[in-house]
């Protein structure tokens, strides 16, 4: 029988090893990371990263999604969505061996058997309505121009920050943060992002 303390010995040597994979990428690339590399770093055998994530994929799936998620917990000190999303980004280019696992990946990921397929899909999906609906709001509040579609605003955002992160990997002279940020500015009447003022709370009483 697997006891409460075996399992909380496994689930921290699991944690162990998937933030220093994350480490190893962000400095080697997603090209220069290989499962020896890791366990070189962690002092085990290759053999034992697989018995705990299975497969190399499924290894970086999860630093995939434990990445997004440090992102998410990042972005929290702001409740502006699009001031989220161009922090997000500038975080990002500090590990830049990361974002280029994630661009690889993503790439990867549209065969629909590809074991991070439906990450994605779900990643793309969550992302596009957090923007539209804060694209919405400052419309609502007469912030962002009324013109323009949300839906198609939120997709033109996501694929320009993916986009501008791949040039700046290529081509580290590149301000993807500040051209991003030029972007959203331009979303706004005034030509210059403000905050958006967040909705009232609803009463269920």
């Amino acid at each position: 029988m697997v006891t409460r303390g075996t399992y909380s010995k496994g689930a921290a040597r699991r944690q162990e090893i998937l933030r220093t994979a994350m480490e190893v990428i962000a400095r080697k690339g997603y090209n220069g990371t290989t499962l020896r590399a890791i366990g070189r770093a962690l002092g085990i055998e290759p053999a034992h990263i697989i018995y705990y994530f299975g497969t190399r994929e499924d290894l970086l799936r999860e630093v995939v999604e434990q990445w997004s998620q440090d992102n998410r917990d990042l972005a929290k000190s702001t409740t502006d969505a699009l001031d989220q999303y161009a922090t997000a980004i500038r975080q990002n280019l500090t590990i830049r061996g990361i974002v280029q696992l994630y661009i690889a990946f993503a790439a990867e990921a549209v065969d629909p058997d590809h074991p991070a397929h439906d990450y994605f899909r779900e990643r793309f999906a969550t992302t596009s309505k957090m923007l539209s609906d804060a694209v919405r709001e400052g419309q609502r509040q007469g912030l962002i121009k009324s013109e323009l579609d949300p839906d198609r605003t939120a997709r033109w955002l996501v694929a320009l920050a993916d986009g501008l992160q791949l040039q700046s990997l290529i081509d580290p002279r590149i301000d993807a943060p500040a051209d991003l940020e030029g972007a959203i500015d331009g979303l706004f009447v005034s030509g210059t992002q403000s905050p958006l003022r967040q909705p009232p709370a609803h009463s269920n009483s």
